[in-house]
Parts: structure tokens; C-alpha cells; sequence
């Protein structure tokens, strides 16, 4: 005969085992699925700019790339977590097309000393109004969006460069417009 908790204890393995396999298949499924086209990516509102980003940079001037587009500051703690990140992003995807481009309020020669400290050069424009933020609806920091190469946001499930990757390969499928 078996015990208490041999009765309970084998039904609740299998359960255990049946919803962790059905997590990973589905855990898969979104991985490997595509980024969900969203709006039109909303304009930028800056005032200047460094590393090629000037006031008159738009955020259709980024039409026809994949784009990685940051709002950070680079006094905050998450930030300055995050924004090594899209360094490396920015390395290792920008052969295949990918494009970055960030938004802050900082102080311009701050921002730049900071971004030479790291020897980073990604584009950042500067937006002391908060404008950009409203428009995309930022609510913490750092601000990460995906924009298509046809200016609309994707949202995706997973991590962030392997939506990148799944962005990456669906433009390079999409047919050239002549």
C-alpha cells in the first residue's frame, strides 16, 4: 500500500512535469514567433544632439532600419545597467543593419564625457523638454523600443536581442521597393 504522501506526491509531480513542459513549448513558440507591428513610432523632439544626431534628426531618418531607440539618463542606476547592453547590441548587429539611436535630457558635455569614458558611440540627441517621453508614454527608465524598418513600433515577447535577430531577418525577407 502506498503511504499519504505517495498518493498526493505522484499526481503532483506529473502536474508539475505537464505544466513546465507545456511553459516551455509555449515559452518557445513566443521566442520564435515574430514582433507584433505596432504604431507609427511617434516623432522625437530634441534640441541637439552628438555622435551624428543633430536637431534637425528625425526619427524617419531612421525609415528602412531596424532601429533601437533609448531614452536614458546617464546619472541613473538602471541606465547605467542597461546602456553597456546596447553598446554591445550596437557592435555586434550594426554590420546587418541595425541602427541606435537614444534620447536624454543629461547635459551635453556631461553626456559626452560619459560616453567617451566608455568608448561608446551611439547617436544621443537631447531632449530637455520631456516631449519624446510623453509622446512614446515612457514611464520608467531606460525607455527601450524596437521601431521596423517601416517606422512602426514591434513589441515582442523574450529577450531583446532576439527580437532584434527575428527584426533583422524579416527585413532582410521583405521584398525591395524599386
Amino acid at each position: 500500500m502506498r503511504s499519504t504522501c505517495q498518493r498526493l506526491f505522484v499526481p503532483f509531480l506529473c502536474a508539475a512535469v505537464a505544466v513546465a513542459a507545456l511553459a516551455f513549448v509555449a515559452g518557445t513558440d513566443a521566442v520564435d514567433a515574430a514582433n507584433t507591428r505596432g504604431a507609427k513610432a511617434p516623432e522625437i523632439a530634441i534640441t541637439d544632439g552628438i555622435n551624428g544626431v543633430t536637431a534637425k534628426t528625425k526619427i524617419g531618418d531612421y525609415k528602412g532600419s531596424v532601429t533601437l531607440f533609448v531614452q536614458w539618463l546617464p546619472v541613473c542606476p538602471h541606465c547605467k545597467k542597461f546602456m553597456p547592453q546596447v553598446h554591445a547590441l550596437q557592435v555586434k548587429y550594426a554590420k546587418q543593419g541595425l541602427k541606435v539611436l537614444t534620447v536624454t535630457h543629461g547635459k551635453v558635455a556631461w553626456t559626452r564625457k560619459y560616453l567617451a569614458s566608455n568608448k561608446w558611440n551611439f547617436g544621443v540627441g537631447f531632449d530637455w523638454t520631456g516631449v519624446t517621453s510623453k509622446r512614446y508614454g515612457m514611464k520608467r527608465m531606460p525607455g527601450v523600443y524596437l521601431i521596423g524598418t517601416d517606422g512602426h513600433l514591434r513589441s515582442y515577447t523574450g529577450k531583446l536581442e532576439a527580437a532584434i535577430v527575428a527584426e533583422l531577418k524579416a527585413s532582410k525577407k521583405a521584398p525591395k521597393k524599386p
